[in-house]
């Protein structure tokens, strides 16, 4: 007998996809490009993001993830369907912007197969993490903090917001949908539990942090421009998307729990999970004392938000709200 197929969620991940579409054009407005948009810009846009938001979205319910989990491992192709899926929607978004470059098209197909095809060989239900995991979270989280890889992206709504966007799909699909990472925490339904949890942990970290920084001349107040409630809202629903969620799945649900599951001292992965996260804000600042400075605060914000996700039971919207919040009031009362 055949081996029966799980059927794939293809009514909801459409309906979310439409969500997606909403959700791109905010971004747009967020970043305030809406007035230079063609209407083959807005073409460009909606093909190359709402899919991938979509998907991004729709991994966050446990339940349509543990589907698309089964269905990754019952068909027949599912690397091509990954994959092959992302690298057409990068095709597409940058064939409407006017640009084709075939030696780009081959980078971005084969780093992707690469990824997720290596993450596929290591193996069902290991826990923790192996070296090859962590090569591959190198080989896709260096180049994207390091900007090695906004060159190959032609199309527009820029090359931050796509692939911030297209590397969180790829890690829940690698390491939850391929590598059946355990427990990995990618919950996007909210509870009250996680709202608390994100409140808390966002009202300690100002409260100690502000001070710092106002003291230290990293942050400013009054804030240059008069606050706004609707851009901040914006702001908020962008930096969740393209922000927070790719950053705490790399550094939380990937790292952290990771080594969590291989060391007993977890106040030691957790400081140096933290100073990781810290360090990858090196390069945001130009000045040395800035550097060190930037570094050290994001250090400081990775130890909450590694707090939010242990306390919220290793479910990563604490620290993705957290994470958004503090973002959000920096930007739109401390710059």
């Amino acid at each position: 007998m055949s081996e029966k197929r799980t059927p794939f969620p293809w009514l909801l991940s459409l309906i979310f996809t439409l969500v997606g579409v909403l959700l791109a054009v905010l971004v747009v407005y967020a970043e305030g490009d809406a007035n230079q948009m063609t209407p083959l810009a807005w073409a460009s846009v909606i093909i190359g993001f709402a899919p991938l938001i979509g998907a991004q979205l729709v991994l966050g319910i446990p339940s349509v993830a543990q589907q698309v989990q089964t269905w990754l491992q019952t068909t027949r192709w599912p690397l091509l369907h990954t994959a092959g899926g992302i690298t057409v929607l990068w095709l597409l978004s940058n064939l409407l912007a006017g640009h084709f470059d075939p030696y780009a098209t081959a980078i971005v197909a084969f780093g992707l197969f690469a990824a997720l095809g290596t993450l596929r060989q290591i193996g069902k239900g290991r826990r923790g993490l192996t070296w090859a995991d962590a090569a591959i979270w190198l080989f896709i989280w260096i180049p994207f903090d390091l900007r090695w890889n906004y060159d190959l992206w032609f199309g527009y709504g820029g090359g931050y917001n796509w692939w911030s966007i297209a590397i969180s799909v790829l890690a829940v699909v690698g390491w939850y949908g391929l590598r059946d990472l355990p427990e990995f925490g990618y919950r996007l339904v909210p509870q009250v539990k996680d709202i608390l949890i994100a409140l808390v942990a966002t009202a300690v970290f100002a409260a100690i942090v502000i001070p710092i920084g106002l003291a230290i001349d990293f942050l400013t107040f009054p804030p240059s421009k008069p606050p706004q409630l609707l851009p901040a809202l914006l702001m908020f629903v962008g930096l969740i998307l393209t922000v927070a969620i790719p950053e705490e799945l790399f550094f939380r649900g990937i790292l952290q729990h990771g080594l969590d599951q291989m060391v007993e001292r977890r106040w030691l992965v957790l400081l140096a999970v933290s100073f990781a996260f810290g360090l990858m804000h090196w390069n945001n600042a130009d000045d040395l004392t800035t550097k060190i400075a930037y570094t050290a605060l994001a250090t400081l914000a990775g130890v909450f938000y590694g707090w939010a996700y242990r306390r919220s039971g290793n479910n990563l919207l604490a620290p993705v709200l957290t994470h958004a919040l503090v973002d959000t009031i920096w930007a739109t009362f401390l710059q």
